[in-house]
């Protein structure tokens, strides 16, 4: 009988530890979102878009729409960031939003899938983010911040921030607290010959030209990329910007 006893004492033990070893996220920790951030002269639509957690066994589907052309006025950003030019990554919560999951968690993913199409060549690319465990101890990090109202209140950087290019590359911040951390750049994992929807190179042409007419009412060049513009980022002043180590 002892030793009936002891073996499931020992096996309740050995579950408790499995149960430990778990991920365990304080209900205090915001659910994950993502953020889209374009240039003016470059818009970008979002597809498609979803995390995967392996681990947990999930997938999490996030929410889209098809106003990206609005979103992405220069005459809209400008309201938020007066300094700028069009070309550059515009990192502020008015000018990018938020996306949320249509079922709502804040255990992190282990990838983020998007499925995108740069708009002024009507390109197609599908990105890939693996969520590393740096950037998961960060995000889960509780931290604190003062805000606007003089009290000190406690944040997360659980926001995902994408940074659109027009070569189909995609930057990587995680926001939150005040604080835009970069993270990586990435290639895209494929170029497909449509967008997650079927449409083609020709379903965009009218959309294609509401991004050279945006560029032509502002004396705008495209083509050649200026560079060195579209690789520049703006936000706001109450905003600061660093590296994850």
């Amino acid at each position: 009988m002892k030793t009936i006893i002891s073996t499931v004492i020992f096996s309740l033990f050995l579950g408790g530890c499995g149960v430990i070893n778990k991920e365990r996220v304080p209900d205090e920790v915001p659910d994950w979102t993502v953020a889209y951030a374009m240039p003016s002269f470059y818009p970008v639509r979002v597809t498609k878009a979803y995390g995967i957690n392996k681990t947990e066994d999930w997938t999490s589907i996030l929410h889209t729409h098809s106003q990206f052309m609005t979103v992405s006025g220069l005459k809209r950003v400008k309201e938020f960031l007066p300094n700028y030019d069009g070309y550059g990554l515009p990192l502020a919560f008015a000018t990018m939003g938020g996306y949320r999951q249509v079922q709502y968690t804040n255990h992190l993913p282990d990838k983020i899938v998007l499925y995108w199409t740069s708009l002024f060549d009507a390109k197609f690319y599908i990105t890939e983010l693996n969520v590393t465990p740096k950037m998961k101890v960060l995000m889960y990090k509780k931290q604190n911040r003062v805000e606007a109202d003089g009290i000190r209140r406690s944040c997360y950087q659980t926001t995902f921030d994408f940074g659109f290019l027009p070569n189909g590359q995609v930057k990587v911040w995680l926001e939150g607290c005040g604080k835009y951390t970069y993270v990586t750049e990435l290639s895209p994992i494929a170029t497909p010959n449509t967008d997650y929807n079927g449409s083609t190179y020709s379903d965009h042409n009218q959309t294609r030209n509401s991004v050279l007419k945006r560029a032509k009412k502002a004396n705008a060049t495209l083509v050649p990329i200026p560079w060195d513009k579209v690789n520049k980022i703006y936000t706001s002043k109450n905003y600061t910007v660093d590296q994850l180590q």
